[in-house]
Formats: structure tokens, sequence, C-alpha cells
């Protein structure tokens, strides 16, 4: 069919046929025709996004908190939680990111700054362990899980992490070697 050359989606076919064409079952033929079309399933995006949703502002300062870890080359981690109020993070390195690590570095933050009321954080294997959640519940701390594979969803997370990776890449003095500090 010429009206889906370039593999168009549906909405993209039945656009061109529109300027050349009419008919009664145009619309459904093209629907049937694009849905088993093999390049198109091939080009065709995988999932949808989840629709954009507004953020809640938070309250006040270390109520609303997010998490998350990078790896570094030099083998660690880095845990970073990022306050929704005022954009402040706290960071913790870590040799290891199991949940038992990743639940003592969050002790000491909360002993330092309090209990948040709620937490987001990806659906990393230490986010969604048994001992997380037993710690969250515990804690009395609400723990929300972002949408799997799709950073938007936690977007000042994301722009942190940005702003966090470029000062990461500086260069380090001559002569400086070993574990890295902030």
């Amino acid at each position: 069919m010429l009206a889906h050359e370039g593999h168009l989606e549906i909405i993209g076919t039945k656009q061109n046929l529109r300027t050349k064409m009419w008919g009664p079952r145009v619309e459904k033929d093209v629907e049937k025709f694009v849905k088993t079309c093999h390049g198109s399933q091939i080009t065709a995006r995988a999932n949808a996004p989840e629709p954009i949703r507004n953020t809640t502002l938070a309250m006040g300062p270390w109520q609303d908190l997010a998490y998350f870890l990078g790896p570094f080359p030099s083998g660690e981690s880095v845990l970073v939680v990022m306050d929704y109020y005022n954009r402040y993070y706290e960071y913790a390195i870590m040799k290891s990111t199991t949940a038992e690590k990743t639940v003592a570095a969050m002790r000491e933050m909360f002993a330092r700054h309090g209990l948040p009321v709620t937490l987001y954080s990806d659906n990393g294997p230490q986010f969604i362990s048994q001992t997380f959640s037993e710690f969250m519940e515990k804690m009395g701390v609400r723990h929300h899980r972002v949408t799997p594979k799709w950073p938007q969803a936690n977007g000042e997370v994301e722009r942190q992490n940005q702003s966090l990776g470029k000062r990461i890449k500086l260069p380090m003095p001559k002569g400086k070697t070993g574990k890295m500090k902030f």
C-alpha cells in the first residue's frame, strides 16, 4: 500500500489516504493492514509514555525525598537523597549497594535531618527488597516507586543527576589518585 510507505503509523497512513480517496471500509482496512505490517511492528514505539502528572509541591523541608544510586568507574556507588522542597541533597559513598547498606546510609541521614513523609525511588533491587520495605514501614515513611524504564517520571532527580554527573567528570588535580572525594 503506497499510503503506508515509510511505515507510518495508523494515523499517518489514514491521513495520506484521505487526501487521495475515500471508501466506507478504508479506516478499518488501514488499521488492519498497519497492525499486521512487519516493518511497522519493528519501528513502532514499544510502550506509549505514561501521561504527565503534576508533581505536588512539598509543604516543607525534608518531607518529600527522592533517592538514586550512581555507579562510578572506581567501583564505588553514591546514594544521593534530594529534598523536593529546596533541592538540597545529601550523599553517601558506598562500596556495596545491598539493601542492608542502603538502609544503614539512610538511617544516618534520617538521624541528621529527621524522618521524611514521602520517599520516591526507582525500582532498584535494594529499593524493592523486603529489608527496605520493612525499614520504610517501621519508620512510617510512604514509599513510592517511579515507573520503570521511564526516567521522566522523576524529572527532578534526573536533572540533579545531570548536574552531579558534570561535577564528577571534572578532572582531578595532578597527583591526586585513589578514593573519590566531593
